[in-house]
């Protein structure tokens, strides 16, 4: 047997490994401590060359290694540390006859005897959770110092109420349509600095919407829908262009052939057909973004027929293809003058035919319409913006001998079903009317004006868009609470241009055949209403009626038809003194 000399490169670790160089692992350690001097003996009297080096470096010196319970070098304790006194190398200590390591050992932590409880480790010499990678002990319990907000970077550091911890920072906790870009919630949808991920920044001049910044010079708006979107008995009150919108060559009402050019929009009138909401809509949209700095050109043009049902203006019809055509016409000419083109919107005035011809299915044909538009423009123009729908609510059921219409409903439930795609700008009974059907002129300007509304709202301010409708209705007693999106808060009781047509357009409805009666109607928040009942109902299937039930045969309109007088306070300056507040929709809604 051969020992290592003095001078060995493996002297530090003979006294941990190896006794000799014959490769033999010291256990020294594992042994029983008063077992260990008869060992030391044994070793010495087999390697007499190297007595004298095991003799100082294993008695006397502090500087050689042996191996600790890992099997990793450590210092080995002088002869006057209690350690070795014991037998054990530092940092094990005797317990009983057993070395260990109290720092570690759960049967001794921190001390002989001294066990941690079921479940818990020794961790330096306290019993503590064992905690995986990635995770560690704070007060007994295994957190993630990234993202515990109680523990947000190290253990004991806790963010304020209402913050998140993110990689171990406090930042704000952000809504779920929201998302944190930095230390700031935004919404990637229309945020020019995060558009559609987080730093994403739009070029200067370019809002974001849906996510996609929009370059976009000539912005057009495609018109569909029934006379009312042909301007059908409204004298003309729109003779001039004081911005830069434009119709084809052909006017508004473009049709499909011949679009060669673009002209100033203008309205025009051709014994039978004037004012659409085309210029009203335009207009305000331009001078709106004109006050801010900002220029917004549209080219408006519609391709709607008067008189004509869904099915007969769908994809395949030809009042469709028009409307593809004006699409292709409009591409080519923008790229021609070197503008970037894009259609926005296609508006829709519509819903009368499908009253009188029963279509119980409207909603999910203005859905369809909606996706046709959207897939056909897209594959025309080439172009990543969506096609949205925007609509009013048809108000004028009373002229064809109706008391309730099914239409309005449809048409809110499909803007519920895609709240990304389809808008109800909102009623029409605020409204002038010229025979009870069709607006006069300045009433469809008035229209085009809370169509430009909510185009800017969600097509250049990237903003979400809800009209002024119910989202919960609850009743409690004898109380029934109508909680309402409102966008522009508080609500008002209006019976300045609407007359109130009695408990201002509400009514209760139950199936016991005689509901309780509204005896009070009050404004109880900016966005709530509270009808008050006679008593508290007994039938089944309660529901909240507003501006739902008109006289048969009278003219739609402020003063007759279906209405009701609850309005927001928006402030929107309208080009012509007209006021455009939004008012609350037609809904027959349950109780819940």
């Amino acid at each position: 047997m051969t020992c290592p000399s003095r001078h060995s490169p493996e002297r530090g670790r003979a006294s941990a490994r190896s006794a000799c160089t014959g490769g033999a692992t010291d256990r020294s350690w594992a042994v029983p401590a008063r077992a260990r001097p008869l060992l030391l003996l044994a070793l010495l009297g087999a390697c007499p060359s190297a007595a004298g080096t095991a003799t100082e470096d294993g008695a006397g010196s502090t500087g050689s290694a042996t191996a600790g319970a890992t099997g990793e070098p450590t210092a080995t304790a002088s002869t006057d540390d209690p350690t070795a006194a014991g037998g054990c190398p530092a940092p094990l200590a005797v317990c009983g006859d057993v070395c260990v390591d109290l720092a570690h050992d759960p049967a001794h932590c921190g001390g002989c005897d001294r066990p941690c409880d079921r479940g818990l480790a020794c961790l330096e010499g306290q019993c503590s959770v064992a905690c995986g990678p990635g995770s560690v002990a704070c007060d007994g319990a295994c957190v993630d110092l990234d993202v515990d907000p109680a523990h947000c970077g190290e253990c004991g550091r806790a963010c304020e109420p209402g913050v998140a911890c993110v990689a171990g920072a406090c930042a704000p906790a952000c809504a779920p349509a929201r998302t944190l870009c930095g230390e700031q919630c935004v919404d990637v949808g229309n945020d020019e600095a995060h558009c559609g991920g987080c730093d994403v920044p739009c070029p200067s001049g370019q809002p974001c919407v849906y996510g996609e910044c929009v370059g976009v010079g000539l912005h057009h708006l495609l018109i569909s829908g029934q006379s009312l979107s042909t301007g059908s008995g409204s004298v003309v009150v729109s003779t001039e262009q004081p911005f830069t919108n434009v119709s084809f060559n052909t006017g508004v009402r473009a049709g499909g052939v011949d679009l060669t050019g673009f002209i100033p929009l203008v309205e025009t009138w051709n014994g039978g057909e004037g004012e659409t909401i085309a210029s009203g809509a335009a207009n305000l949209v331009s001078e709106l973004e004109q006050a801010r700095g900002s220029a917004h050109k549209i080219l408006a043009s519609a391709h709607g027929v008067g008189g004509q049902p869904y099915g007969a203006l769908k994809k395949g019809t030809a009042p469709y293809a028009n409307g593809l055509a004006q699409v292709t016409a409009g591409a080519a000419l923008a790229a021609m003058s070197g503008e970037a083109y894009a259609v926005r919107a296609v508006a829709i005035i519509h819903g009368e035919s499908d009253h009188l011809g029963g279509n119980l299915a409207y909603a999910d044909d203005l859905l369809a319409w909606q996706s046709d538009y959207e897939a056909d423009v897209q594959a025309i123009t080439g172009q990543p913006y969506p096609v949205p729908l925007f609509l009013c609510q048809m108000s004028s059921w009373t002229m064809y001998g109706s008391s309730v219409s099914r239409i309005p409903g449809e048409q809110l439930a499909a803007a519920r079903a895609r709240p990304d795609r389809i808008f109800v700008v909102g009623p029409k009974y605020m409204l002038p009317y010229v025979d009870g059907v069709h607006l006069t002129g300045e009433g469809s300007r008035w229209l085009g004006e809370y169509y430009a509304k909510v185009y800017r709202a969600v097509l250049i301010d990237g903003l979400p868009w809800r009209p002024l409708a119910p989202r919960a209705i609850t009743r409690a007693g004898d109380l029934v609470t109508l909680e309402f999106d409102v966008p522009a808060p508080p609500l008002v009781l209006d019976e300045t241009l609407v007359t109130n047509p009695g408990n201002y357009g509400f009514e209760f409805t139950d199936s016991s055949g005689a509901p309780p009666a509204i005896t009070a109607v009050a404004l109880t928040g900016p966005t709530t209403v509270q009808l008050t009942l006679a008593a508290e109902p007994v039938g089944g299937n309660q529901r909240v009626r507003y501006a739902a039930t008109g006289t048969p045969g009278v003219w739609a309109g402020p003063t007759t038809g279906a209405r009701g007088n609850l309005r927001d306070s928006d402030a929107t300056v309208s080009r012509h003194g007209y006021s455009l507040h939004n008012w609350a929709v037609h809904f027959d809604e349950p109780v819940h």
